[in-house]
């Protein structure tokens, strides 16, 4: 057994055994991995091997090239950077078995892994070894990939039947809308920091693995002004637990959906009119579920349609959330205003909110936009006897109040 070899089993058997340190079913929970290692930060390949001191017992995501490890008698493999250096991969027990049955055919194709990183070293030549234990493995993208000029999926399926295209090359259309500047996506679900959304009426996508500027043209995602171009986007399907993410291979600027040449080479005859769609809560400031919220916020909650502000009467209730605690004041000062150009309503309190506690602004049935339709229930949400319900933490006092859903 050459000196690589062993100290190649010797990180296996340490990286192993940073995983006996987590008991059970819980072993191969990501959230457990985060709970023990931090937060995953993004690092190229070449800073983390040229700085792997920084980085020990942290939780990582880098990419780089498959390959398998000279010198070592058992397939081991490793990401290479363009110096040389080498990260030996050493996949948790729970996806071991997939892994060695797919990297075979990743060798020499670029995958991104997330895991912890430490350090070993051979005792023969002083040689240091920087490995991870990986427990997220993605591979590479389909190398089929779906042509600019075939048919588009529509953005309001891919997120309503996300599942369906989980893992699958798509097309999509839709509208810049920068680094999350509107808030349309939680924050949370935000995979790299460069991310941005692609967003088509009420639903939206986040974009990853491109930037967004090509031959001629050039968006910055931390400007509103920039917002609002019609993009072209061709791309892998991920779909998370609070959003579809599209880890792009294209992305080319486009024209609204009318304006396609497609549409105007052959005008068809007028369509029938379409079906009205219900209004559905949009926006709100501060975002549905924030916490630390200031004690003196004013909130304000944006419809995709403009409602008939009659309709609000009696119908929009502001409250804390659970059964009342000593102290609690009783929020009968509330107040409500409603601006039709911003499609807004405003809910004053109308007094300090306790700190820690969580609210909750329940819009019940009842509320109609100004073609009569009702409000609808925000995709995912169960509101119970209401339409829809927001909650928020207040800043300060702990977690007293309990935490939003």
């Amino acid at each position: 057994m050459g000196r690589l070899q062993r100290a190649a089993t010797r990180a296996v058997l340490s990286a192993l055994a940073l995983v006996a340190g987590l008991s059970g079913p819980a072993a191969a929970q990501m959230s457990d991995y985060e709970m023990q290692y931090g937060k995953t930060v993004e690092v190229s390949l070449d800073t983390l091997l040229q700085m792997p001191e920084q980085y020990t017992g942290k939780a990582v995501r880098t990419r780089g090239q498959l390959d398998l490890t000279p010198g070592t008698a058992r397939l081991t493999y490793s990401l290479r950077n363009t110096f040389g250096d080498r990260l030996l991969i050493v996949p948790a027990p729970q996806t071991e078995n997939d892994f060695e049955r797919l990297a075979r055919t990743w060798v020499g194709r670029e995958v991104e892994v997330t895991g912890a990183v430490n350090i070993s070293s051979d005792s023969s030549t002083g040689r240091q070894i920087v490995y991870m234990m990986a427990w997220g493995i993605l591979g590479p993208p389909d190398e089929k990939k779906a042509r600019r000029d075939e048919a588009t999926v529509p953005l309001e399926e891919l997120v309503t039947k996300g599942p369906r295209y989980d893992g699958k090359m798509v097309t999509v259309l839709g509208q810049f809308r920068g680094e999350n500047l509107f808030g349309d996506l939680p924050s949370a679900s935000r995979r790299r920091s460069s991310d941005w959304v692609l967003k088509d009426d009420v639903y939206a996508v986040w974009v990853t693995g491109k930037k967004t500027k090509g031959p001629g043209w050039s968006l910055d995602p931390s400007l509103r002004r920039d917002s609002g171009k019609w993009l072209q986007v061709t791309g892998r399907v991920l779909v998370g637990d609070r959003a579809v993410t599209i880890e792009a291979t294209d992305v080319v600027l486009s024209k609204a959906p009318s304006a396609h040449p497609q549409a105007q080479a052959q005008p068809p005859p007028p369509p029938p009119p379409r079906p009205k769609k219900p209004p559905v809560v949009v926006f709100s400031m501060p975002l549905d579920g924030e916490r630390e919220v200031p004690p003196d916020t004013v909130f304000q909650v944006q419809f995709s349609k403009d409602i008939e502000e009659p309709s609000f009467k009696d119908r929009v209730v502001f409250r804390y959330a659970g059964r009342p605690q000593p102290g609690d004041n009783s929020l009968d000062a509330m107040r409500f205003t409603y601006d039709g150009g911003l499609r807004t309503l405003r809910v004053d309190p109308g007094d300090m909110l306790r700190p820690g506690r969580v609210v909750e602004l329940l819009l019940l049935p009842g509320i109609v936009d100004l073609d009569d339709l009702p409000l609808e229930t925000r995709p995912g949400k169960n509101p119970g006897a209401a339409t829809d319900v927001l909650r928020f933490q207040i800043a300060g006092g702990g977690l007293l109040g309990g935490a939003p859903n």
